[in-house]
């Protein structure tokens, strides 16, 4: 008996769903968002993340506003502002932001949309490891999932991260 075409389309939505659920559950696997939605825990590094780029706040589905920029000096200072909270929030290191870039994203920006949804594809801030300079730092690009140096000087968002839990 020969398959029918709406038939062979049904078995290829079938194929196609399978699929997408099957990189849902490895994605939400690897992230756990937490009960307020605010925080994304990487259960393959142990960091938390703010779900949501500095300045913009999460409403319940997504993040919403538009993120600040800084400075990378002005970054390091809403990190330290940010840990006054009584959780020590810092700026990335450049291997740990790279860690949420999703090179296998078809469409931009190069992140689990799920995870850390409207994150805007620009580039973020990060730091070098065991440097405390303000002129040499790091620019991870969302849009392209690519590293840049930077003096320091631009300004550009900052997610936020800090050691689990």
């Amino acid at each position: 008996m020969a398959i029918t075409r709406p038939a062979a389309i049904r078995a290829a939505l079938i194929v196609w769903t399978c699929a997408v659920a099957a990189f849902s559950a490895q994605a939400q696997g690897r992230f756990a968002v937490s009960a307020d939605g605010q925080q994304v825990t990487d259960s393959t590094s142990g960091l938390v993340w703010r779900r949501c780029a500095e300045g913009m706040k999460w409403n319940g589905s997504i993040c919403a506003g538009k993120p600040l920029k800084y400075t990378f000096a002005g970054a390091k200072a809403a990190a330290g502002a940010a840990a006054a909270d009584g959780k020590a929030w810092r700026v990335p290191t450049k291997e740990e932001l790279l860690s949420l870039v999703d090179a296998k994203a078809k469409k931009k920006p190069k992140i689990d949309v799920r995870a850390f949804p409207n994150t805007p594809s620009l580039s973020f801030w990060a730091t070098r490891a065991g440097s405390d300079d303000n002129l040499n730092a790091w620019l991870i690009n969302f849009a392209n999932g690519r590293l840049f140096g930077n003096i320091g000087q631009a300004k550009f968002p900052l997610r936020l991260v800090r050691t689990g839990p």
